[in-house]
């Protein structure tokens, strides 16, 4: 099957995968670790920071906004189909209809008893209010969802990109398009890492992260979020309602009144690129985890060795002796990239500088 299907038929909702959606997760699986290459290469410029991770076998993870493409990890939803979304929860006379049922329901749920205590006294005080009383409260609600709308789709599109984290890699080490842009011009270079399952979990101080291997899909539309924004929206408004209220609300109970539809949409955007950037052949590693501080820091890292380093055609002397130093220290193996005038391709060839 098609990856791109396999990847927008794989969908983890927060209530757990049915039989079904199991078995789209265990076809893209296979078909990840059917695709992966043997060896995959991270593009490096030459600075202290890039030197230091090199050295100490740190392999960090970068947030979706700080990118060169203003469109990854972007969500993407159609307001047309949000402001419908709305809508259907306005009766004809103006009102919310959930304010409606609440007030001439006979039984309230007791899920909502066990997450809201005094939700019967809320319950029993609608009840009493004159309609009027009732049909401007459901204004007042329906005024701050139309004013708020675009800020916190904004802000939630913001948040999205800082918390999906991930690195890239490229399938090529020969391609001098990429050596030119993310090797400071050839002046750098270049990190070839082996995986050898699709996910790779490593240990932190306090926790475990979790790496979890996709290659980049390309094409020409941008995955449609519309479901997912309308999930972030519901909660931000939730929190935003109940804060205004001062009403502290555990993010348990908010789950269980807002349930995510689909765990792996934040991977998913970001596994979605133009074509404008395929000829990078990327692969990207997400960062997952349940070390709560390890999850917010700026750049979080893993302990992953690299199998050889590759030199960039025009890196300094001085730089390429740095780098082997560093290399030869640690017993990986160096090349340098070549470039003949007789060669009747485009791609970059390599020489050995040093091998354990």
């Amino acid at each position: 099957m098609d990856y791109n299907i396999l990847i927008e038929n794989a969908v983890m909702p927060q209530s757990g995968m049915s039989a079904d959606q199991e078995q789209n997760f265990s076809e893209l699986l296979k078909h990840v670790s059917a695709k992966k290459p043997s060896h995959l290469y991270r593009y490096r410029t030459i600075t202290d920071y890039n030197l230091s991770a090199l050295y100490k076998d740190e392999l960090y993870f970068s947030k979706g906004s700080s990118m060169n493409d203003d469109f990854d990890a972007r969500l993407y939803y159609d307001m047309n189909a949000i402001n419908k979304w709305i809508d259907s929860f306005i009766a004809d006379d103006g009102s919310l209809k959930i304010i409606r049922s609440l007030v001439s329901s006979e039984e309230i749920p007791i899920e909502v008893y066990r997450t809201f205590p005094n939700a019967k006294a809320i319950i029993d005080a609608l009840k009493q209010m004159p309609t009027r009383q009732i049909n401007d409260i459901s204004k007042s609600m329906i005024g701050f969802i139309r004013d708020n709308l675009k800020s916190e789709l904004e802000r939630n599109t913001n948040s999205l990109r800082d918390l999906t984290k991930f690195a890239c890699f490229s399938e090529r080490v020969n391609s001098d398009m990429m050596w030119g842009h993310y090797a400071d011009n050839a002046t750098g270079f270049a990190i070839e890492y082996e995986f050898d399952n699709q996910c790779t979990v490593y240990k932190s101080n306090v926790g475990t992260i979790w790496g979890n291997l996709f290659p980049i899909v390309y094409g020409k539309r941008r995955l449609d979020m519309t479901a997912y924004a309308i999930y972030l929206f519901q909660i931000s408004l939730i929190n935003r309602l109940a804060n205004d209220k001062g009403i502290l609300l555990p993010q348990q109970a908010i789950k269980m009144i807002v349930p995510c539809p689909d765990l792996f949409m934040a991977t998913k955007v970001a596994i979605k690129k133009s074509n404008e950037w395929k000829a990078e052949k990327e692969w990207r590693l997400f960062f997952t985890t349940n070390d709560n501080y390890v999850q917010h820091e700026e750049h979080p890292h893993v302990i992953h060795k690299a199998s050889a380093v590759y030199l960039g055609r025009k890196i300094s002397t001085i730089n390429e002796k740095i780098v082997v130093d560093i290399a030869r220290e640690k017993q990986i193996p160096v090349y340098k990239m070549t470039i003949s005038n007789s060669a009747k391709n485009y791609r970059l060839g390599k020489r050995i500088v040093y091998t354990p």
